[in-house]
């Protein structure tokens, strides 16, 4: 810092404030001491910088399946909104096991991070209390039936109430469910997963339109990849099962099912319309373009990073857990173009 301020001919703790971003220090200074601090080759050192204010600038995001379109597309915009209020992301991929929740957990966010956003999938919030050293958290999806964590949802229920519907409207009168298997609305209750949480949504468009369904319309994918999806749908059309409309949990569901009708010798929209969920980029590329529930991941990045910095301030008032939901709209394209 003596070296910066030398050469910048400020003070110590001008050039101080100034590399800290202070507003007190006019820009034209600022910039003289950020000048000279390159000239000399010197950058801000995180560990130094944490003892000092018990702080580094820095979140972690622990997020499941980055190999795929949407995670990671989240998982970018929570970055690009990080970065936006002067701090830095560390991304990490946990693998769908306990152990590799409690690994990115324990010896990266906890020890590195001033807090995370994660998406759980196999521990429990008291677990994740445990291993997060205290550090404020927000947690992905997260049913727990009391939430000790900040959590923002994404729209199952009503996104998937809105698929259903769009179905319907667009000329479709029997229409299968690709993702999960049938359960009666009555007893279905307050689903803990995502995948009963559409499944929720999709059985209230189904009692909205009047239209009967039986446990046979609901196809179990254990995994939401192109591949299952692919095969899933030669089962159902070899099964000799009538439908005229498809709606796929997830945007990877909706690729691999349209593959797999195209495989079948049936044409998207004419003979099967195709409805995804998540609203990934590919999506307006693909033949068809894709007609999705396009989940507004700017609004969740945005919802999520502000909780946590929230939590960053303190409060004397008893922790509540807050709960947000993110934005959606339902974007129709080719896959859905059916005729009435």
């Amino acid at each position: 810092m003596g070296d910066v301020a030398k050469v910048a001919g400020v003070s110590r703790a001008t050039a101080s404030y100034a590399l800290r971003g202070d507003p007190r220090i006019v820009p034209e200074t600022a910039g003289k001491v950020r000048k000279a601090a390159r000239t000399l080759g010197y950058t801000t050192n995180l560990s130094a910088r944490s003892l000092r204010s018990g702080r580094n600038g820095v979140i972690g995001v622990a997020i499941f399946e980055l190999d795929k379109a949407y995670p990671s597309q989240m998982s970018a915009a929570i970055s690009k909104e990080v970065n936006r209020k002067g701090l830095q992301a560390i991304v990490q991929q946990t693998s769908n096991s306990q152990e590799g929740e409690i690994a990115v957990l324990k010896e990266v966010t906890s020890q590195l991070c001033d807090g995370t956003i994660f998406s759980p999938g196999q521990v429990s919030d008291e677990e994740i209390r445990a291993l997060s050293d205290n550090k404020p958290m927000v947690l992905l999806d997260d049913f727990s039936d009391e939430a000790i964590f900040d959590t923002v949802f994404t729209p199952c229920e009503a996104g998937a109430k809105a698929a259903i519907l769009h179905l319907v409207d667009v000329g479709c009168r029997h229409i299968c469910v690709l993702g999960n298997s049938y359960r009666p609305l009555r007893a279905l209750g307050e689903p803990t997963t995502v995948a009963g949480r559409r499944l929720k949504g999709a059985l209230e468009g189904f009692a909205e339109s009047g239209m009967a369904v039986t446990e046979d319309d609901f196809v179990q994918c254990d995994q939401w990849d192109f591949s299952l999806a692919r095969q899933q749908v030669h089962c159902l059309v070899e099964s000799g099962r009538s439908f005229d409309g498809l709606f796929c949990m997830t945007d990877s569901l909706a690729f691999g099912a349209i593959r797999g009708l195209v495989d079948c010798g049936l044409r998207v929209p004419d003979d099967v319309a195709v409805m995804g969920f998540d609203g990934v980029a590919e999506d307006e590329y693909m033949t068809p373009s894709l007609s999705t529930i396009s989940v507004d991941i700017e609004d969740l990045a945005h919802k999520a990073v502000s909780l946590l910095l929230k939590r960053f301030e303190g409060s004397d008032e008893p922790f509540v857990a807050e709960k947000l939901t993110a934005k959606f709209k339902l974007v129709a394209r080719e896959s859905t173009a059916k005729r009435r």
